[in-house]
């Protein structure tokens, strides 16, 4: 058994091909959906819930400002439960106003945050930076009902991966099927195609992995604007001299390119034939949690 913690970068197809694990190993055994891992910044947004507070006073002859992360709670309930809200920036009344709405999110992710309109008291003294504070109210006007319930993992928190067995273990079709994904068939070029019964034709699994490592292969690195690392620097190398320090080139860009694919675990570069117009190029490549291995021949 690994206990892994999460980093912002982790994601449950890269720890598959980390530990060599069926990524939905992972999930089963840590009892995880989709997203299934999340950063801490994504589950603050997506998770937690909030909504805004009215901060009333009766003093309004001197500023109020209560700085960011000024805590305010409902009361305790008959299960003794206390929930607790942190004010997201900080709320400042001038001279002259006796109310304001602003914006309080739960410490806690999940459903557990929601609560009813009406049950955000000031508990306590309010921390402020004005000599005259108090009296002031606060209540929440409307419920808050963004709290979200979500079996995943967050930074920081520890994956459980099991290794027992998995090197003897061969993944299912359906896992090749779902790790592969769906996607429309392309032609060389570029066209879309008719299945012959009313739709467009489709590729899955391993084959649409092939499909998509010659997308990677063929397309010019930065000449997608919302995807610039997305491509190879194959049409770098056309039309140079046939010197090995250039097939090596062409290798280690192969390589580098397909790697990128979170469902490849492995690329072997098997032949390379260039001439003046073209970068040919026969390929080897697992996916990720497998041992099987798939060919390929792109020309770039």
């Amino acid at each position: 058994m690994i206990e892994h913690t999460l980093n912002d970068a982790d994601t449950i197809q890269g720890l598959s091909v980390l530990y060599n694990v069926p990524w939905q190993d992972i999930a089963d055994y840590n009892n995880l959906e989709y997203p299934y891992t999340m950063t801490s910044r994504q589950a603050y947004y997506e998770l937690y819930a909030g909504g805004y507070v009215r901060i009333s006073r009766v003093q309004t002859n001197s500023e109020l400002v209560i700085a960011a992360g000024g805590q305010f709670q409902t009361e305790t309930d008959a299960q003794g439960i206390q929930k607790t809200y942190e004010l997201i920036e900080t709320a400042t009344l001038t001279t002259g106003v006796a109310e304001g709405y602003f914006y309080v999110r739960s410490l806690v992710p999940g459903s557990y945050g929601n609560t009813i309109a009406g049950s955000i008291i000031v508990v306590g003294s309010i921390q402020t930076d004005s000599m005259y504070s108090n009296p002031i109210t606060v209540t929440n006007p409307q419920p808050f009902t963004s709290g979200k319930d979500a079996r995943v993992r967050l930074t920081g928190q520890v994956i459980y991966i099991d290794i027992a067995n998995q090197t003897s273990k061969q993944p299912s079709s359906s896992y090749i099927e779902e790790l592969g994904g769906i996607d429309l068939v392309t032609m060389p070029d570029n066209d879309i195609t008719y299945d012959g019964a009313g739709d467009w034709d489709v590729v899955t699994g391993s084959e649409n992995i092939q499909q998509a490592a010659n997308h990677r292969l063929t397309t010019r690195r930065g000449s997608i604007t919302q995807h610039p690392t997305y491509g190879s620097r194959l049409h770098e190398l056309i039309g140079i001299a046939q010197a090995p320090y250039v097939q090596k080139l062409i290798e280690l860009d192969v390589i580098e390119t397909l790697m990128n694919d979170e469902r490849i675990d492995t690329v072997t570069v098997n032949s390379i034939e260039m001439d003046i117009t073209a970068i040919r190029v026969d390929i080897s490549f697992t996916a990720a949690g497998t041992e099987s291995q798939t060919t390929a021949s792109v020309s770039a």
